[in-house]
């Protein structure tokens, strides 16, 4: 399928695989199964996800993170399959009082609303049947990492939590961090605190040939051997390969939506446009030699479809 002149005008400029993909040595720390394994709760690698929470909580807690563990072996709630949840933990503190940490990367519209939702899951979780509960369940707090802005201002990271306008100091019941990577852009010669050091890892790794020194001695010095492809198995190369094409191909189509003013209320015309998208995306995957298979999935167009780009 060829696009029209104009269309090719309209069209985001697609960058080459390899470009999309970083400098080949460390992964995409923000896609669902490497951020799994480099800040898995029950493993050596949870220094790492101490470390992330009391830097971006830094202010906000009595104080610091000391231990995590995944809730999943303790709960799991009434609508798991719709959960998008990158950990659900329960966290120790310095004085030993436990809360709950739902980390999440997400794109889509009403995020406050979404996060809102998925603490108010965790909440009700907790609950228990019969009599025996009086509504003390553990504080939750909810930290959202996007690729993408989500607030008109130029601020990375915002909390947001219950406010009392006479002054007085409320328990911790619920709290949410936002950190926004786009609006991150300090340098490598800038990063002065683990904030900064965790934050520019998040957003940088896979641009990056080899570990700066900077990281060396720290908890971060482990994302780095974690999120190696040279140490990763062939199924966790394919869904990454997998989830970064899904990523390419949602920004495109809605790049072209954006561009060609079809994102609002016209339907026919974001389908058109999500179509003539994928077959784009679809061209540029099996000039690389994607399996078709990959590709099907990631584009959403049949094998068949693909075989006439081929």
């Amino acid at each position: 399928m060829e696009l029209s002149d104009t269309h090719k005008e309209e069209w985001p400029r697609i960058e080459p695989y390899e470009k999309f993909r970083g400098a080949g040595v460390y992964a995409d720390l923000l896609l669902d199964v490497t951020f799994k394994k480099a800040f898995n709760p029950d493993s050596p690698n949870k220094a790492c996800l101490i470390e992330l929470l009391n830097a971006v909580l830094d202010g906000e807690l009595e104080s610091p993170v000391t231990d995590v563990h995944s809730r999943d072996k303790e709960v799991r709630s009434g609508s798991n399959e719709n959960r998008t949840s990158i950990f659900d933990i329960y966290c120790v503190d310095q004085k030993r009082r436990r809360f709950v940490v739902e980390v999440q990367i997400a794109r889509q519209s009403n995020i406050l609303k979404r996060a809102a939702f998925y603490t108010s899951q965790a909440i009700a979780a907790q609950g228990t049947r019969g009599r025996g509960f009086d509504y003390d369940f553990d504080p939750v707090l909810t930290v959202v990492l996007m690729d993408f802005r989500a607030f008109d201002d130029d601020s990375y990271i915002r909390h947001v939590k219950p406010h009392d306008s006479c002054g007085t100091k409320l328990p911790l019941l619920f709290h949410y961090t936002f950190v926004e990577l786009p609006k991150f852009r300090k340098t490598l010669g800038e990063l002065a605190s683990p904030l900064d050091r965790g934050l520019f890892a998040l957003k940088n790794i896979q641009k990056l040939s080899e570990m700066p020194g900077l990281y060396a001695g720290t908890p971060f010095e482990l994302l780095f051997s974690e999120s190696k492809l040279s140490r990763l198995t062939k199924e966790e190369q394919k869904m990454i390969d997998r989830e970064q094409m899904r990523k390419w191909d949602e920004y495109a189509i809605r790049s072209y939506a954006i561009k060609s003013g079809r994102e609002e209320g016209r339907a026919e015309g974001l389908a058109e446009g999500r179509k003539e998208a994928s077959y784009e995306i679809a061209k540029a995957f099996l000039a690389k030699g994607i399996p078709l298979d990959v590709v099907s999935s990631a584009t959403g167009l049949s094998v068949e479809e693909l075989r006439k780009q081929a």
